[in-house]
């Protein structure tokens, strides 16, 4: 998941190890949380989030999906749910 947690921690001036004791988590999960290799639960991007002055948008933001009605059509489980 794509995020803006380095940008904004160096924002805040904190280090990882910091942010991690400020969340009560291991400054590991928040450089694995900055690295992309691991999505956060949504309690911990709320805590994140708040320790940092954000919301989870600012630290999360969405993605835009663009997706067409053949392309949902042809995944299976579109098509049980939909077309049967």
């Amino acid at each position: 998941m794509k995020n803006r947690l380095t940008t904004l921690r160096e924002r805040a001036g904190w280090t990882p190890a910091e942010l991690a004791n400020s969340v009560g988590f291991t400054s590991a999960c928040i450089t694995a949380i900055e690295n992309g290799s691991y999505d956060p639960s949504l309690f911990l991007a709320y805590d994140i989030a708040e320790a940092l002055g954000a919301n989870v948008a600012e630290l999360f933001p969405p993605v835009p999906i663009k997706v067409g009605l053949e392309e949902l059509a042809a995944k299976p489980w579109y098509v049980r749910l939909f077309f049967d």
